[in-house]
């Protein structure tokens, strides 16, 4: 959009009335995801069955519709499970809490079929995929780096891995929000900034926030102030209208206006100009609404 131009304030509006069903209580990240180091020992001192394979919610080939790889080639794994219940989400069929359905596939199958599509990309999503079994996870991770995948991670920002550290191109961590009806983590947030101040942690990050209403505005900006090395350190920060799949293309557009007059062109926009803030939409809705598998 060209400078100079005046704009009338827009309020960010809700991209539908659409009743959000209730909510079970906020879960919390379990210690042992938080801290994968933590004793697999139950309270009577049984150790489970460790498990080998992963739970695969779908395979797919598209382009990455969300963040700064957006446009580009990826083949996807949506893993089985989430430790969080978000009122908006669009993967309802890859959560617990709403779905059983599920197939267990081995790193190795894993790995055979993204070879087997030709992208150098591979996008390993959720659910939230790091709630899934650490070694397994591991064990996949090192195998698409093998075979010189370039890997990216979305994830909301709850646990930290640090044998993935080393391992990850691409971090795209999604805190959760006021709308989602979930809370962030800011200490597990500090944890992954800490390890890209010291390296360890040498792919990009990026933090991507969902918005629905102009509360998520606010507590995004809370939440940026709260943690003074997302500025220090440049994190990109993502901006995303809400997305669900009942909403017109031309609701979405208007709330994409909405958030991008709201932190590029409102007189109070000049904060956000701290940060290397975009906001983007979800390219794949806006193709092609809310089909599975693409």
């Amino acid at each position: 959009m060209a400078e100079g131009k005046s704009h009338a304030s827009t309020s960010i509006v809700p991209l539908s009335n659409i009743a959000r069903e209730a909510q079970p209580a906020i879960p919390s990240p379990s210690p042992d995801a938080a801290n994968p180091s933590t004793s697999l020992a139950s309270a009577d001192g049984a150790v489970p069955e460790v498990r080998l394979s992963l739970r695969v919610s779908e395979q797919f080939v598209s382009i990455q519709g969300e963040g700064l790889d957006s446009g580009r080639p990826f083949s996807f794994i949506r893993l089985f499970g989430c430790n969080y219940y978000c009122s908006w989400c669009d993967t309802k069929y890859a959560v617990q809490h709403w779905s059983d359905t599920y197939d267990e596939r081995t790193p190795a199958e894993l790995a055979a079929w993204a070879d087997a599509q030709g992208n150098v990309a591979v996008c390993l999503t959720g659910g939230e995929p790091l709630t899934a079994p650490a070694a397994p996870f591991l064990d996949l991770v090192r195998r698409l780096k093998a075979s010189g995948h370039y890997l990216d991670i979305q994830t909301n920002g709850t646990i930290f891995r640090p044998a993935l550290a080393p391992l990850i191109d691409s971090w795209s961590i999604s805190p959760k929000l006021g709308s989602s009806g979930m809370v962030e983590r800011p200490a597990i947030l500090r944890r992954y900034l800490a390890a890209q101040a010291d390296g360890t942690l040498r792919g990009r990050l990026l933090f991507k926030f969902v918005i629905a209403d102009p509360r998520d505005l606010d507590l995004t900006w809370h939440l940026l102030q709260a943690i003074p090395a997302i500025a220090a350190q440049q994190i990109p920060i993502i901006l995303q209208p809400e997305g669900l799949e009942h909403a017109s293309v031309a609701d979405y557009a208007q709330a994409l206006r909405a958030l991008t007059e709201a932190v590029a062109l409102d007189p109070a926009a000049a904060k956000w100009r701290a940060y290397p803030v975009r906001v983007l939409p979800q390219l794949h809705r806006v193709i092609w609404g809310g089909k599975r598998g693409i």
